[in-house]
């Protein structure tokens, strides 16, 4: 019988170079393997009790069902060099909410993400091929899903049961669907697919998915509700969706140049100025951002340097627009708020004088999908202070190129914006046209796209009320 050594609270072969088990006589082992084991043997951690794992870099493979069934599992990091998944990797992690992948994962396997119904996103990773049976099936907390454009072939029940799926984004070189693959998906609104594949196509009058056959086409998955083609947003220049008195103050150019009502705008403060900080302490940061214990000096590690203008508030400014501005500026204490302002490519702080009392909320966001002439619009800028007066908002920020390339800005920018008010302007006229960075800025600024999602909010911006303001209006020159 092969020896087993005890080590670190874990069970290896003689020459350490693989881990057989957990040491169930000690408690020494914290979830975390020491750099030097070679290959970690399945179902090692099935069931187990742990919160988060991490295997070194020196691990090279993993066996089948590793993390299986462990409902307490949150958090996992997997190894560089480990390019091959297992099957069931995380199957029946109900708790798994953020893995960290390898650079480069060549394909997923069945079940990988199996019952994961906790799960936020899916951390993809470019060149995968298909998405076998039950990759991602009972996913229940899935809303978005982009599956790669590299994807051609999706499985039986490979997305089954992913009962709060809303918007969907099929891959460009898809020509397999499995009649299953998306059985039990009862809340998908938007489907997009490139207009390139010649297999499939989504109808503009229905918004459904169809595939072209010999037969005819044929309806392959069916949205829910209302037609997403038939549910416009929010006109900023007319729409009979809001009040004459809205109509009168943003249609009127003299009220654009002399209302009063507001004091200057400003530019944000630029905190994002430090490298990336070194992954383990970046692990550590990220926890604390989790908890709200985030320093000015720790965001800037968590988002690396500022690719924003924000920070140029007083740039070419005389001496006395500079102490203005600066003036201004100090009252944004709070560092989320300026990392925020921070990261974007361009954003200008506009400070209210509310009449009313103000809502436990008390700021607007603006996020402007294009600029004119190098600012924003002078018509979104009077619909969002018309916004902001109804509401007795205290400040509206207007935020320009959000980095949604950077998966730790946005998964902070995520938690940040859950709870407050946010408007998105976009050059669409409704769901089925949004670019795919207007999608990916619904999704994470939680902005339904439904039809009834987008009719109670043009109700709600009416007149002022609770109701935290999730909106969509269409922004164009």
């Amino acid at each position: 019988m092969e020896q087993i050594v005890r080590k670190n609270g874990l069970l290896y072969t003689p020459d350490l170079h693989t881990v057989l088990g957990v040491d169930v006589e000690t408690d020494e082992f914290k979830g975390r393997i020491p750099f030097g084991a070679h290959y970690v043997d399945e179902e090692v951690f099935t069931e187990c009790p742990y919160e988060k794992i991490d295997l070194p870099d020196s691990v090279v493979g993993i066996g089948v069902a590793l993390f299986k069934d462990s409902p307490n599992l949150k958090s996992v990091r997997l190894p560089e060099k480990v390019t091959e998944l297992p099957p069931y990797l995380f199957s029946g992690c109900t708790s798994l909410v953020k893995v960290k992948m390898p650079n480069v994962v060549y394909s997923f396997p069945e079940g990988l993400f199996q019952n994961c119904s906790s799960l936020p996103e899916i951390p993809f990773r470019a060149g995968i091929r298909e998405l076998p049976q039950f990759v991602f099936q009972g996913c229940s907390s899935l809303v978005s899903l982009v599956i790669p454009s590299t994807v051609e072939r999706i499985e039986a029940h490979s997305v089954e049961g992913c009962t709060n799926l809303t918007t969907l984004v099929l891959p460009e070189f898809l020509h397999e669907l499995d009649e299953t693959a998306f059985d039990n998906c009862p809340n998908i609104r938007n489907i997009r697919i490139s207009e390139d594949n010649p297999y499939f196509y989504v109808s503009e009058e229905d918004g459904c998915l169809y595939e072209h056959t010999k037969d005819g086409d044929k309806l392959r998955l069916r949205v829910a509700g209302s037609k997403p083609a038939g549910v416009s947003f929010l006109k900023e220049d007319v729409d009979d969706s809001i009040d004459k008195e809205i109509e009168d103050f943003y249609t009127d150019e003299d009220i654009l140049e002399d209302d009063d009502d507001f004091s200057a705008e400003i530019s944000g403060d630029d905190v994002a100025e430090q490298a990336v900080a070194q992954e383990a302490e970046e692990e550590d940061e990220e926890e604390k951002f989790h908890t709200g214990a985030v320093s000015n000096e720790e965001l800037a590690n968590l988002f690396g340097g500022s690719t924003g203008s924000g920070g140029d508030a007083g740039a070419g400014a005389s001496d006395e627009e500079e102490d203005e501005i600066a003036a201004v500026t100090v009252k944004i204490t709070d560092s989320k708020t300026q990392a925020i302002l921070g990261s974007v490519g361009f954003s200008r702080v506009i400070e209210c004088e509310p009449a009313g009392t103000p809502p436990a909320d008390a700021d607007l966001f603006v996020i402007a999908e294009m600029l004119e002439d190098g600012d924003f619009t002078k018509k979104l800028e009077a619909i969002a202070r018309r916004f902001a007066q109804i509401q007795d908002f205290k400040r509206i920020f207007m935020l320009y190129g959000l980095p949604v390339d950077n998966d730790e800005f946005m998964e902070f920018y995520r938690l940040y914006v859950s709870n407050r008010n946010v408007v998105f302007a976009c050059e669409a006229a409704n769901a089925s046209t949004l670019s795919d960075y207007g999608r990916t800025v619904c999704e994470y600024s939680r902005i339904d796209l439904s039809a009834s999602a987008l009719a109670e909010q043009r109700n709600n911006i009416r007149e002022k009320n609770s109701e935290l303001i999730k909106l969509i209006l269409q922004d164009r020159k």
